[in-house]
């Protein structure tokens, strides 16, 4: 089915929005589910439309309603102004706001608005999820496999790089279990002035607060890192003094996030051989998993061997 036809069989189920004077449909993008801005008698609302592919990619819509509300009752997050089950498409309150290009992200004021950001998401409540980068990328290489997505050479090594980095987090003894988003990337949230609104709970969970900050780092990530100064300035942000350990576990978990986003590409890609999704115009996923493989994954597990 067209995906503009389902969102208006979707829309047509919203018990709030019958007998609505007004109702505009405009399509906004969406990588692993479509979404449309949705504009009822004057207020507007984001739909989103429930990819099929979501159970693949590890995400239960149960659990991501749960952090959506408590980040929304914290003031983090939009308003969910619907939930329709079973396939969990999500209707929530337009936030006002805009993402923030790399110059103007790229301050100390704005890392360190960020960083304050992720600490409030990090004192949420548990949702019922649990995060694991290196189950995630062991289930998405597991997609790719089987719908015979072409993989990279040094696969082998990526994951025994992997293992490195795990025992380093079993070796911490810090509180580094916390809730976390899981995702920030800069399109996953909107300023408008001092305040930040966090977007896109679908793989927020328990897990690694050092992977939250790598999203950080990362968060304009066809841009690559910021820059050693301002890693600096997230880290003590966060941490206040900053030891030798936290910036290796930092650096596991930048690995770790390149991978995880390198095995999310080769498994939608499987899932676009499988029939199962459609490809995203003007986006190839092997191509850009390759691209991940070759350079920026490749230069980060240099840097962990090396430490």
């Amino acid at each position: 089915m067209d995906t503009n036809e389902l969102a208006h069989q979707i829309i047509a189920r919203v018990s709030a929005w019958r007998g609505a004077h007004s109702l505009d449909v405009e399509r906004i993008g969406g990588l692993t589910n479509a979404n449309y801005l949705v504009r009822v008698d004057g207020a507007s609302f984001v739909l989103r439309v429930s990819g099929e592919n979501a159970a693949r990619l590890g995400i239960d819509r149960q659990h991501e309603l749960a952090a959506l509300q408590s980040a929304a009752a914290a003031g983090i997050a939009p308003e969910v102004a619907a939930f329709l089950q079973p396939e969990g498409h999500l209707v929530t309150r337009w936030v006002e706001g805009h993402h923030w290009d790399v110059s103007e992200f790229r301050t100390p004021e704005n890392v360190r608005l960020l960083t304050e950001t992720v600490k409030r998401v990090h004192a949420l409540p548990a949702n019922g999820a649990e995060f694991s980068p290196f189950l995630r990328v062991n289930a998405f290489l597991e997609t790719a496999r089987k719908f015979q997505t072409p993989l990279p050479a040094n696969l082998d090594t990526c994951l025994e790089t992997m293992q490195r980095v795990e025992e380093d987090q079993r070796n911490d003894s810090s509180h580094w279990r916390r809730f976390c988003h899981n995702d920030l990337v800069s399109v996953n949230y909107l300023v408008n002035g001092q305040s930040v609104t966090v977007l896109d709970w679908e793989f927020a969970g328990m897990g690694d607060l050092y992977y939250d900050l790598a999203t950080i780092v990362y968060t304009h990530d066809s841009h690559g890192a910021i820059p050693p100064a301002l890693e600096d300035v997230m880290l003590e942000c966060y941490f206040g003094a900053v030891n030798a350990f936290q910036r290796k576990r930092l650096l596991g978990m930048k690995y770790m996030l390149m991978l995880f986003t390198g095995a999310w590409a080769f498994a939608q890609q499987g899932m676009v051989l499988g029939g199962l999704i459609q490809p995203v115009e003007g986006f190839d996923y092997l191509e850009f998993s390759q691209y991940l493989f070759e350079h920026d994954i490749r230069v980060l597990q240099a840097q962990f061997d090396h430490v």
